[in-house]
């Protein structure tokens, strides 16, 4: 008589699957950096007897991150590669977690750069911003399904509700306006996590936290990394926040003036 092995069905419980999910998240940014090129250049000319720039990333598709060979791509990839083929620099891209690059920029003592950046007050106390880059749109709220707010909601006032519990992530600025508005918020309502983006939407679900602050362009990215739903999530646009976030190139204080300078006539002679 034979018998029958009952299939191997793993795990199919959704803590498993979130779980699973934030493992590929991590494993592809594994990937990306081991398939790296040491030393990769991007496209362009540049000075032969000058050392490529570096410039640190990290993984924000669709504006920044590796792709299956390693290259990095996404829109601000592209647009500072162009920059900086303009101003006759050659570049080496360079992975690391969002929370390490302004630390590296602060403790190196090589010239280094990173693109993409919001220059508070306390940033440029520290390093050197670049003419702005790019314009941000306005940041949105993602939120449970079940958090439930008014239609219409100015950021103003979402933020002064007494039961919201928001969630962010540590060393990172949520814009002037924005940040303005979470500084009167109690402290106790404020969670600061070093988590990337895709733990940050699982805490959401887990109902650790009602609210995250992101771009509209990259919230279902972050709910899918999460390996969850947006059906389990909605998206709040605030009429009071304001176009008017730019975005940077920052720098160590190690960079060479001149290169500096060459940079922002880059970015000058690329306005319309």
């Amino acid at each position: 008589m034979s018998t029958t092995r009952p299939r191997d069905r793993g795990c199919e419980q959704p803590t498993c699957r979130r779980a699973a999910a934030a493992c590929r998240w991590t494993l592809a940014l594994l990937l990306a950096a081991a398939l790296r090129p040491e030393g990769a250049l991007a496209a362009g000319g540049g000075h032969p007897d000058e050392a490529p720039l570096k410039l640190y990333f990290y993984e924000r598709p669709p504006f920044h991150y590796s792709d299956a060979q390693g290259r990095v791509i996404g829109s601000t990839a592209a647009s500072t590669e162009e920059l900086l083929r303009r101003a006759e620099l050659r570049v080496q891209w360079v992975p690391l977690p969002a929370n390490r690059i302004l630390n590296s920029l602060r403790s190196e003592q090589a010239p280094a750069c990173s693109p993409g950046w919001y220059a508070t007050p306390e940033r440029r106390a520290e390093f050197w911003f670049s003419q702005p880059t790019m314009r941000d749109k306005p940041l949105i709220a993602l939120l449970r399904a079940d958090f439930d707010v008014p239609a219409g909601i100015t950021a103003k006032a979402f933020f002064e509700q007494a039961q919201l519990r928001l969630l962010v992530k540590q060393n990172f600025s949520q814009g002037a306006y924005m940040n303005a508005l979470i500084a009167r918020m109690p402290e106790s309502r404020v969670q600061r996590v070093a988590l990337e983006v895709p733990g940050m939407v699982q805490m959401l679900k887990a109902k650790r936290a009602d609210a995250i602050i992101t771009t509209e362009a990259e919230a279902e990215l972050f709910v899918q990394a999460a390996g969850l739903s947006m059906r389990d999530f909605r998206i709040v646009r605030f009429p009071d926040v304001p176009a008017d976030e730019y975005r940077y190139i920052v720098c160590s204080r190690q960079v060479d003036a001149q290169l500096l300078a060459r940079i922002d006539k880059a970015i000058a002679a690329s306005k319309p």
